[in-house]
């Protein structure tokens, strides 16, 4: 979410976020006591888990052909079949879903959890983003590189929303702002509904330009993956036509990013600043139903994922369970509709690490673990 202009890439996580190596291995804080990073995590919870859950699951990349066979039969059927606007309705709904599923089974491929070869691996996401227009290196740098490496450490983190002085000297943020979850307005019931594709093809086609929090990614690949995606996007408009671009086209977009923004926002936007990478303090977990936590692949236990960026999502969920065994005073987690009351009862600005205030009324909140009003 933060503008930058001036921040330079490191890592903060303990972890090689690529790699999914540790280093920094033998940091202390100044009392002598390990910091509690992702590397400090991995270490206590990799001896209570099964050896498998280390390997690679090649067989769950087959959520990809599948989402996409199942999208291709249902605009097929709004296209060719005699259906009640609301099966319509239902058809776009559904495609929303299957391309937020092609979303998550991108994300879980980028890091590596079903197979090695990145090749490989850019080229189904390559595809399996397309809906979003998300370039395979674009996002493993955004998102591997700079999130997971910097979680809600400001100015490092790209996810992570600012502080009252950046907030001061950034038009940008200001008009984010207010449309921001939390900020008050109308236009932010909307938010989730554009945010995570208008931010992606912002930073793609304007933002990461000039920026040093960028420098360093393959800017040519970028364009060129970029590219690629938007004539695959113009291809099935063209397709669609003036037939059914409400069902086809413009509900399954507002679909596939509430979703996944839905996910993200309440994964990170109620934590605190930190900027050592701890992510039971910068993460929160969400659980959903038992039916859309398989449609999904897990991704509600984001903790999880921070902690081990390279296991399968197949074990997240008894990765949870290990973590509520041995860290039951510090692991967050909650419902996911909790999550977004909150979400949408706080303002999205920081005025300090564990504290959020509305720049207009200025009223005050902490961040998780305890959410409440300070003034």
């Amino acid at each position: 979410m933060t503008e930058v202009t001036d921040a330079v890439v490191v890592n903060t996580s303990g972890i090689d976020t690529e790699t999914n190596v540790e280093i920094n291995s033998g940091t202390e804080t100044t009392t002598g006591e390990a910091v509690k990073n992702l590397a400090f995590y991995n270490r206590k919870l990799s001896p209570y888990l099964p050896a498998e859950f280390f390997e690679r699951t090649p067989f769950r990349t087959l959520y990809a052909p599948l989402f996409l066979g199942l999208n291709v039969l249902l605009v097929l059927a709004v296209l060719n079949l005699e259906l009640h606007w609301t099966l319509k309705v239902l058809a776009g709904i559904l495609i929303g879903q299957f391309n937020a599923g092609l979303a998550f089974i991108s994300h879980e491929t980028s890091h590596g959890q079903h197979i090695s070869n990145k090749t490989a691996q850019d080229l189904l996401v390559l595809f399996a983003f397309a809906p979003y227009m998300i370039s395979p290196t674009y996002w493993r740098f955004w998102h591997n590189r700079l999130h997971h490496g910097n979680t809600q450490y400001i100015l490092k983190d790209p996810d992570a929303f600012p502080n009252t002085t950046v907030y001061r000297g950034s038009k940008f943020m200001r008009f984010v702002f207010d449309f921001a979850p939390g900020s008050g307005t109308i236009r932010s019931y909307f938010y989730f509904f554009f945010w995570f594709s208008f931010q992606s093809f912002l930073n793609q086609i304007y933002m990461r330009f000039g920026n040093k929090m960028w420098e360093q990614m393959k800017h040519n690949r970028v364009s060129v993956e970029f590219a690629f995606q938007i004539a695959l996007v113009g291809a099935y408009i063209y397709f669609i036509g003036s037939a059914a671009p409400l069902y086809l086209i413009l509900i399954p977009l507002a679909i596939q990013n509430y979703t996944v923004m839905s996910y993200i926002s309440t994964n990170h936007n109620i934590s605190p600043l930190t900027k050592i990478n701890d992510p039971l303090e910068n993460s929160l977990s969400v659980t959903v139903h038992p039916l859309l936590e398989k449609l999904h692949l897990n991704f509600g236990y984001h903790v999880e994922h921070h902690i081990f960026p390279r296991m399968s999502g197949a074990y997240a969920k008894k990765v949870h369970f290990e973590l509520k065994n041995q860290f039951p005073e510090t692991y967050q987690v909650m419902p996911k509709w909790q999550a977004l009351k909150l979400l949408y009862s706080t303002p999205r600005l920081y005025k300090n690490a564990t504290t959020l205030i509305h720049p207009k009324t200025q009223e005050r909140y902490s961040t998780l673990p305890v959410v409440k009003k300070l003034n």
